[in-house]
């Protein structure tokens, strides 16, 4: 279970891994190294196996396709200048058009505060409150800095 914030210009996920009745302490979001960040919901292990995918550059002939349903994981991808993008499946990147969005359980809290004018971490700490699925702290990047705040 997940929260992933996008408020076009900080990337922030929870922290929260359930495994059945277990709830652990996880990484989802990672900044990259060439700039911007990305995050996962669904399989971490999957999720991270399409992180490196993004740091080998993203090519289409080799994206990490998935078989079976308990391997799904969504990849968000947010780079400095440029529409944040998903994939689900496959290479096919989905460009996110609206001003913000998030993704995972908690996405409707988080929508309903970032349509207040919270930013991506309070969306993601509002969401963690109030939604049994998230929590356990968060990450955050500041993907494009100069735009932060205005």
């Amino acid at each position: 279970m997940t929260v992933i914030v996008w408020d076009g210009h900080v990337l922030a996920a929870d922290r929260q891994g359930t495994f059945g009745d277990t709830i652990r302490t996880v990484k989802k979001l990672w900044p990259l190294s060439h700039g911007g960040a990305v995050a996962v919901t669904g399989n971490l292990v999957d999720g991270k196996e399409l992180k490196q995918w993004v740091e080998d550059g993203m090519k289409k002939e080799k994206f990490p396709v998935k078989k079976k349903k308990e391997d799904w994981a969504c990849l968000i991808v947010a780079l400095p200048g440029k529409p944040v993008s998903y994939f689900e499946n496959n290479a096919e990147s989905i460009e996110v058009i609206d001003p913000f969005i998030a993704w995972g359980v908690g996405r409707e809290a988080a929508l309903g505060a970032l349509e207040m004018g919270a930013d991506a971490r309070k969306a993601v700490e509002i969401a963690s409150k109030w939604v049994e699925g998230c929590g356990r702290g968060f990450d955050s990047v500041i993907v494009n800095p100069s735009q932060e705040g205005q």
